[in-house]
């Protein structure tokens, strides 16, 4: 299968390397009933699992740099908050902060964030935020907005505000919700707390538990001695919003 000329493939950015793509194609039975996961691998190669042929591993690479090339002018002149990260600074928690932000300002990916932090009175914050809103709250200086160039430059914590998907500070006995650009807030009898992305109406599961709705977002979570444990969920976005 040829590349295609410079069509751009966005879904190859949802998968960290190439054996997650061509695994992405498996079935449950495949696993089910064969248990050498290169013989899985070569059924999926081969285009028996999906209606195109998948890509070899040198087209998967190139595809992802013309997908990286596509992303980039479209902020170039906006200047990036990641950039003003010290060359020395390898905070584990900026450092993906930084690598999700050209993707989600592109609306290729949409990132929800949960982080807490303990105030000063020795109340503990949390909260659920709109990776893509907080930022661009911050590009055009809304009057309530996290100083993202403060987080970045070393100087501001991350901090959950009313505003945003989900505010709690149990101390005071105060939880707030509010939807955002991105996401409606839902509550789910069985599921808890849940976010739709209002662009493909996608459910964004934040319980922890294996559902129905897990495959929607990839949870993972990153400790760093000043941020503490901060979980994202990374949704790729299936169509252009």
């Amino acid at each position: 299968m040829g590349t295609q000329g410079k069509n751009v493939d966005f879904s190859v950015l949802e998968f960290d390397n190439y054996n997650d793509y061509i695994t992405s194609f498996a079935t449950v039975k495949d696993y089910r009933y064969l248990s050498n996961q290169n013989t899985i691998k070569t059924i999926v190669q081969l285009g028996y699992r999906t209606t195109k042929i998948p890509y070899t591993s040198d087209e998967y690479v190139k595809r992802v740099d013309i997908a990286l090339e596509a992303i980039r002018p479209k902020t170039a002149h906006v200047g990036l908050f990641s950039d003003l990260m010290a060359p020395t600074n390898e905070d584990p928690v900026l450092l993906e902060f930084k690598s999700r932000e050209l993707l989600n300002l592109n609306k290729i990916l949409s990132t929800i964030v949960f982080t807490s932090y303990i105030n000063i009175d020795g109340s503990e914050i949390s909260g659920y935020i709109d990776l893509d809103m907080s930022w661009r709250n911050c590009y055009r200086e809304a009057i309530r907005h996290t100083d993202w160039r403060g987080v970045f430059g070393g100087k501001a914590r991350l901090k959950p505000m009313p505003h945003h998907l989900s505010y709690s500070n149990p101390r005071y006995n105060v939880v707030k919700y509010s939807d955002s650009d991105n996401y409606q807030v839902m509550h789910d009898h069985n599921y808890g707390l849940m976010f739709m992305h209002r662009g493909d109406h996608k459910m964004i599961s934040v319980g922890g538990q294996v559902n129905m709705y897990s495959r929607n977002a990839k949870r993972s979570m990153v400790y760093s001695p000043k941020f503490g444990y901060v979980v994202f969920y990374d949704h790729f976005v299936r169509k252009k919003v």
